[in-house]
């Protein structure tokens, strides 16, 4: 996949999760809103849409892409 079409791409939140796993970074859902956070630093990643799924470009942000 291009870097643009990850960057408009919507993803589930395991497949985010795992994206962020392959990086060393062990994201969560937060139970209270669902939104993808990193577990050491509490950071946020993503906030999920109406659908329950992520914005690539959001996932690639914290990521440093």
């Amino acid at each position: 996949m291009r870097y643009w079409e990850a960057c408009e791409a919507q993803v589930t939140v395991a497949e985010a999760i795992d994206e962020c796993r392959k990086r060393g970074i062990t994201a969560v859902a937060r139970e209270a809103d669902g939104a993808l956070i990193d577990k050491d630093s509490g950071d946020l990643i993503g906030l999920p849409d109406d659908d329950g799924e992520f914005y690539g470009g959001d996932i690639l942000g914290f990521l440093g892409y």
